[in-house]
């Protein structure tokens, strides 16, 4: 059964656009700031953009109104939000840091480019995955570390000046400061791969190119392996042909999450897989009753195909490992949503704007305890920090150039686990 197609319309029309999350050793516990009104609804945080002071203000946060189409978003370890937006003065980078003092910072040597993933390094700067690979250091400045502009496609170990691929999709930072990426090669033999930046090297980590005459889909053992590997698969043994559903990654202490499809695995440090979502009986997923609400076994989950939105895929984990988070982009949803996916809080007038002309974003869904759980609609990005995630929007009103963003979260009743 697949998971897009299941929510109902109702006459509601307030949006789910984010949530928060805290966890202590083997429970989760949410927020304070949640009220308990008998129904499944949940409060929205507004934490950057939102408000209605400009840019050249000594606003913070969510006081502010960011114009500009989405382009990107981060967290850092140290809870610091880097928000990438598209205006007519160029590409922009907003950091907020966890006090809400919050910087707008032009970037330079970069323009126009969509990431579908980015991540923090510990000095600061910023990866972003926009189909190349990119560096944006704490004073704007952007550097293109892998241009997909080549010829000589290959997933081997190379210089990172020599290195060749189609499209960069994914980036994570590791705990240790390794930087992760996700790409594909899309012409001839399509595949797709994980590798680690050394220094001025790229290695391979996960991933291997088609034979000749290798059959691409699930009848093939190395094809399903990359779905639902059995625990201890060597990564560099398994085929992942769905390169435009795979791809994203995220980290936390157990090691890397890497999306490969209809599935989702772990990359554990010693080089081998295990599976996390494994789409081995859909069918056995129910409709969901409401967020949080487990739907199945993570196991019998599929991903469906991004279908209709700008950005495909998302992934996150939240620390020490408990959690893992994903959407799937099979369908745009917008408000209305249905009644059980209504989202309350203390929004102001002008975030309440924001809300009722949100941009069609993605369903996010939560993996904890080996079980699937939805959480909330019309997300267009979501990342991690710590125990937080966060979650972009993006809101059009009036005019078509009448863009704008912000990053929210949303306060949770306790966790049942």
């Amino acid at each position: 059964m697949g998971l897009s197609s299941v929510f109902r319309s109702r006459r509601r029309t307030t949006v789910a656009v984010g949530i928060a999350v805290a966890v202590a050793a083997g429970a989760t516990v949410y927020a304070t700031a949640y009220r308990d009104t008998g129904d499944k609804a949940v409060n929205v945080a507004f934490v950057l953009g939102g408000g209605t002071a400009r840019q050249d203000t000594a606003a913070q946060g969510g006081e502010l109104a960011i114009a500009g189409e989405f382009r990107g978003l981060a967290a850092g370890s140290d809870d610091t939000l880097y928000l990438f937006t598209q205006g007519d003065d160029g590409m922009v980078m907003w950091q907020r840091q966890k006090s809400g003092a919050t910087k707008r910072i032009r970037i330079s040597g970069m323009d126009d480019q969509t990431a579908e993933q980015a991540a923090v390094a510990p000095d600061g700067s910023v990866y972003l995955a926009t189909g190349a690979l990119w560096r944006v250091g704490p004073d704007g400045k952007a550097v293109r570390l892998i241009d997909p502009d080549c010829d000589s496609f290959s997933p081997s170990d190379a210089p990172l000046a020599k290195f060749c691929t189609s499209q960069v999709t994914g980036v994570t930072v590791a705990e240790d400061g390794t930087v992760y990426f996700g790409d594909e090669i899309v012409q001839g033999g399509r595949s797709s791969f994980v590798h680690r930046l050394r220094g001025n090297r790229v290695e391979l980590v996960a991933g291997r190119q088609p034979k000749q005459g290798e059959a691409l889909d699930r009848s093939n053992p190395s094809v399903r392996d990359g779905i639902d590997p059995p625990a201890g698969t060597p990564a560099k043994n398994v085929l992942v042909p769905a390169v435009w559903d795979a791809g994203w990654l995220a980290s936390d202490a157990k090691g890397l999450y890497w999306r490969t499809g209809a599935g989702i695995v772990r990359l554990s440090p010693n080089g081998t897989l295990s599976p996390l979502l494994a789409a081995r009986a859909p069918e056995k997923i129910s409709a969901p009753k409401g967020p949080l609400e487990a739907m199945g076994r993570a196991l019998d989950t599929t991903i469906n195909p991004a279908k209709g939105t700008k950005r495909r895929g998302d992934l996150a984990a939240t620390l020490p490992g408990s959690e893992v988070f994903y959407s799937d982009a099979g369908k745009a949803y917008s408000p209305p949503f249905s009644e059980e996916y209504r989202w309350g809080g203390n929004e102001s007038p002008s975030q309440e704007k924001f809300v009722q002309n949100l941009v069609a974003g993605k369903a996010i869904y939560r993996v904890a305890a080996g079980e699937v759980s939805p959480v909330l609609l019309g997300a267009q990005a979501i990342a991690a920090s710590g125990t937080t995630l966060y979650i972009a929007a993006e809101s059009k009103a009036g005019t078509a150039d009448d863009w704008s963003c912000a990053v929210v979260k949303v306060q949770l009743p306790e966790s049942k686990h």
